[in-house]
């Protein structure tokens, strides 16, 4: 597949693709006779999970740690249940962190509100219902 080809079916810019291969995340495609870059219909799924891991969460450089151990056939179920126990750690503390700010932003807002009704000011619609 040639790198227009690749762009146009995973939704990526070449210059995506040129960094994931310098981040060793996809192999570097072999070149044609022409110079033009070749990829494996294979780049398409290895794209695909780097972009569904990026999603959830994943650095890039976890990324490639996952890629590299799937590409040596060494990730086993305890390595993945290991790496999959780091990053369950991480969410659960930006979601304890998430909560906090989800707190303060709550209680400014009502901080703000009621103060804008003591001072007999018009409140938008969204500030009329108390959550």
């Amino acid at each position: 597949m040639r790198v227009a080809d690749v762009e146009r079916a995973s939704g990526l810019s070449r210059h995506t693709l040129r960094f994931y291969e310098a981040r060793g995340l996809i192999a570097a495609p072999q070149r044609a006779a022409n110079n033009y870059r070749i990829y494996p219909p294979q780049v398409l799924e290895q794209l695909a999970f780097i972009r569904e891991t990026q999603g959830m969460g994943f650095s890039l450089e976890e990324i490639g740690e996952l890629l590299r151990l799937r590409r040596e056939a060494r990730l086993d179920c305890a390595q993945g249940a290991l790496l999959l126990q780091g990053k369950l750690q991480e969410v659960e503390q930006r979601l304890r962190q998430l909560r906090r700010l989800r707190n303060y932003l709550r209680a400014e807002r009502d901080r703000l509100r009621d103060s804008a009704l003591a001072h007999g000011l018009p409140l938008a619609p969204e500030l009329q219902r108390r959550r």
